[in-house]
């Protein structure tokens, strides 16, 4: 019986898989609105802490809040 070369399971490591970097800015901020000043006081800390994944998630949490509120 021939192998059927698209069936067969591979045997090597495919090429790394490359994503693009993203340098998004932080969201903007609405003076006055005590929400934005607490999670961006929040994201500096994180970012101050070396704490990347929580920064990228106060982040979500603000353009979220400014798409809900101030929009």
């Amino acid at each position: 019986m021939a192998s059927n070369a698209t069936t067969a399971p591979k045997t090597y490591p495919s090429a790394p898989i490359e994503l693009p970097l993203r340098l998004d800015a932080d969201p903007s901020l609405v003076d006055g609105c005590a929400l934005c000043a607490n999670q961006a006081r929040q994201r500096d800390m994180a970012r101050a802490n070396g704490n990347a994944s929580k920064a990228t998630d106060l982040n979500v949490r603000m353009r979220r809040h400014f798409k809900a509120d101030h929009s």
